[in-house]
């Protein structure tokens, strides 16, 4: 039995700008879905929940050809269509020595297109599905990517993979709400040398209005409303966990609390420096005009490190 181990590889995140062309099958079948379950799909096995960095095992060498698909966990969301957008992440292996081919780090970032748009092995596995569904998909390298869009890849045309992919709609309108979370609705997140890498996606329904979890309490002095504020956040969204900001990897931001948005303003105030929290943050309390169409629904999860203060200047 083989395990798939981090290592170097491509980018996942290639896929979306790939996604500009669209393939030529694809457009004679009108992205009808035609990949059914074989051995080759049903023999991976699949660890941990949808949206989390699964864990995939196969006897390898595993031998591979057209296209099949397997799914790990059903969605119950909206039934995607050819001209759905999604969100997906994905997790791709050599099916011949089990070696990771994503690059390292690259699960948290979620690609969205339309399916219409995606490469054939996304396009015609996911149509049918339900949103928030998690597949295996096995077969050649062309067979997945395309003719047209495999030179970007830099496989060899009939080399096997093993794809897990993690499939999402973003919402179309604001989710429904519950009136809060319990501790155990939270979403969780995963830390690496103290800097968050991963956060769940949220179970059952976001809330209301924004909920706050301290993760580490900090010992300096509370944040008040007229201070400027150091902070650093890594922001995902609920459905999904896709990342749609990392001040962690990219910087520390210095705002004034006052002028940010109302759920992160109520989540950080009177909070003591060198906090770390969990904000769940409902779009209508968030930043919804600062974000691509496809999240302007979505509610927002930020861990949020508070790194200092001072006074606010007009």
């Amino acid at each position: 039995m083989t395990t798939t181990t981090p290592n170097r590889g491509i980018d996942i995140r290639f896929i979306a700008a790939l996604c500009l062309m669209l393939c030529t099958a694809l457009i004679v079948s009108g992205c009808s879905s035609a990949v059914s379950e074989g051995s080759a799909s049903q023999s991976v096995q699949v660890a941990a929940d949808f949206g989390s960095e699964p864990e995939v095992h196969f006897d390898a060498p595993l031998a591979v050809d057209a296209l099949q698909r397997s799914v790990v966990s059903a969605g119950d969301g909206p039934k995607i269509t050819d001209d759905t957008t999604i969100s997906v992440k994905a997790k791709i292996t050599d099916a011949g020595d089990g070696t990771a081919i994503s690059a390292v780090g690259s699960w948290p970032r979620a690609f969205t297109t339309t399916v219409r748009d995606a490469e054939p092995g996304v396009a015609e596995s996911v149509v049918g599905l339900h949103s928030g569904s998690r597949i295996v998909v096995t077969g050649k390298a062309r067979s997945f990517y395309g003719d047209e869009r495999l030179a970007a890849t830099g496989l060899d045309a009939d080399r096997g993979l093993v794809a897990v992919l993690d499939v999402d709609a973003p919402p179309t309108e604001d989710r429904p709400t519950q009136q809060s979370l319990a501790d155990d609705d939270f979403p969780q997140a995963r830390f690496r040398s103290g800097r968050p890498v991963e956060v769940s996606p949220g179970s059952g329904r976001p809330p209301q209005t924004t909920q706050v979890k301290v993760l580490t309490p900090g010992t300096g002095a509370p944040v008040a409303d007229n201070d400027q504020l150091v902070f650093r956040a890594y922001t995902t969204t609920w459905g999904l966990g896709d990342v749609v900001g990392d001040d962690f990897a990219s910087g520390a931001s210095s705002r004034a609390l006052s002028a940010l948005p109302k759920g992160l303003h109520e989540a950080l105030t009177d909070q003591p420096v060198g906090t770390t929290l969990l904000a769940v943050v409902p779009p209508t309390e968030g930043i919804p005009d600062q974000l691509p169409e496809a999240l302007r629904h979505e509610t927002l999860v930020f861990v949020v490190t508070i790194d200092g203060t001072s006074l606010a200047t007009s």
